[in-house]
């Protein structure tokens, strides 16, 4: 893979795990290396319709646009819960497998949920008041539980890394496999020596 080579992150794991606060801290540091970069959070244009029973048709229209920010020489970070391993999956055959990066945030249910309930206590009440409609309306309906990944590129656990130290395992990995370009070291004089990188294998 070259080092202009596109690329998509797709970040995955509870609500409450740290994927947005570590998308802040790593946007910054690839876009120092030349990289542009498009962060898929919440966009409104891609949410889920009213007459949608779950979030993959909204998870899939990610995907797409991802793949047309990679396709384009970018890199695109999803920003997702995306608890069904089959939608990831499909993500990812939508992305391509050679185009696609996945990182789990591996942090314990009772931290993500803690978070989760700090941050409620900062939203709007009509927001809040959305959010009862919707579990309302998925009453009775199988639970939310997040099925693992078996083996993703990057695994984090923010409840015992900073956002700044799991950002820096992002990017390290993207370095190592020719996404991000490495600092050139200085030769006598000056001159940059030429740089290597590593490939991602298969």
């Amino acid at each position: 893979m070259g080092e202009g080579q596109g690329v998509c992150l797709w970040l995955t794991g509870r609500s409450g795990a740290g994927k947005t606060t570590v998308t802040a801290e790593l946007v910054p540091m690839l876009e120092s290396r030349g990289r542009t970069v498009t962060v898929l959070d919440v966009v409104p244009e891609l949410a889920k319709h009213w007459a949608e029973r779950t979030s993959e048709g909204k998870l899939l229209r990610k995907a797409f646009v991802a793949r047309e920010v990679a396709r384009h020489g970018g890199v695109a970070i999803c920003v997702t819960v995306s608890a069904r391993a089959d939608v990831r999956a499909r993500a990812k055959e939508l992305v391509g497998p050679d185009r696609f990066v996945e990182i789990y945030f591996d942090t314990p249910p009772d931290v993500s949920a803690g978070r989760k309930a700090e941050r409620t206590k900062r939203t709007p009440l009509l927001k809040r008041l959305r959010r009862l409609v919707r579990r309302w309306r998925r009453r009775g309906k199988p639970g939310s539980s997040h099925q693992a990944p078996q083996s993703p590129d990057v695994s984090l656990d923010t409840a015992v890394m900073t956002p700044a130290e799991s950002a820096v395992v992002i990017f390290e990995f993207l370095e190592r496999h020719g996404f991000v370009a490495p600092v050139a070291p200085q030769m006598p004089g000056g001159v940059e020596a030429p740089a290597t990188s590593d490939r991602r294998d298969g």
